[in-house]
């Protein structure tokens, strides 16, 4: 079953592929085959100047639909959280252990990350156009409470403190709480004025400009940027 979504943001964001109901506003879903959707090699990439950006980023956002979606399974998705910094190796060790006991928690936790990157999406390219969608701020004020009920502070290495949360590792899903709490974090802060989507075809790929002169267009110059480069030398 496929849901379509009114574009309520005022900015063009390409469609999203999924084989399930989303529950996400400013988006449309539609079909598409699944070998044309999934990447299980391809590498992440840590380009946005932030972990709730680069969670965005671990899929293609194109015209045709979602692709090269690079969440093919849970272990994939710690693969990704420890890339981006967002668990220790101690919580990696924990959130096997709980996916090894918990197989349908697992594969509930990574349909979840697919929503939250739904949700993520919607509201980060709402802050690009300057235009905020209130239904997609709703969904993530709601996964923001559900995350801020295990947030803690805590002693950080040095004898100061820091943010952590209760029971990060011991349920598959906790996974998502330091990305979502992450996102709240950018959404509230000076960067959230410097956010940008990338001017590649068929990317989508979101990033905060925080070049001197604030033109950067691309999200990575030696991918997108280099791809345009080699278009506009095939057309001339």
């Amino acid at each position: 079953m496929y849901t379509t979504f009114s574009v309520e943001t005022g900015v063009s964001i390409p469609s999203i592929t999924y084989t399930c109901k989303r529950h996400v506003t400013g988006v449309m879903v539609q079909a598409m085959p699944a070998q044309e959707r999934f990447a299980p090699d391809a590498p992440f990439r840590f380009v946005g100047g932030d972990p709730s950006l680069d969670f965005v980023n671990t899929a293609d956002w194109t015209r045709r639909g979602l692709e090269s979606d690079r969440f093919t399974s849970y272990d994939r998705l710690i693969e990704w959280a420890r890339g981006a910094g967002l668990v220790r190796q101690s919580h990696v060790r924990r959130l096997r252990r709980a996916a090894a006991r918990h197989p349908r928690q697992a594969a509930a936790a990574l349909a979840a990350a697919r929503d939250v990157r739904d949700v993520l999406m919607a509201v980060f390219a709402a802050a690009v156009a300057r235009r905020h969608s209130a239904l997609a701020l709703d969904r993530l004020n709601t996964l923001f409470t559900d995350a801020a009920a295990h947030m803690r502070v805590v002693r950080d290495p040095r004898g100061g403190l820091q943010r952590g949360w209760a029971g990060l590792g011991d349920a598959p899903e906790s996974i998502l709480w330091p990305v979502v709490a992450r996102a709240v974090d950018l959404l509230a802060s000076p960067d959230a004025r410097k956010l940008r989507m990338c001017a590649g075809r068929d990317c989508g790929w979101l990033y905060v400009d925080r070049s001197r002169n604030r033109l950067r267009r691309w999200c990575d110059m030696s991918v997108c940027g280099t791809a345009e480069k080699n278009r506009r030398r095939v057309r001339r």
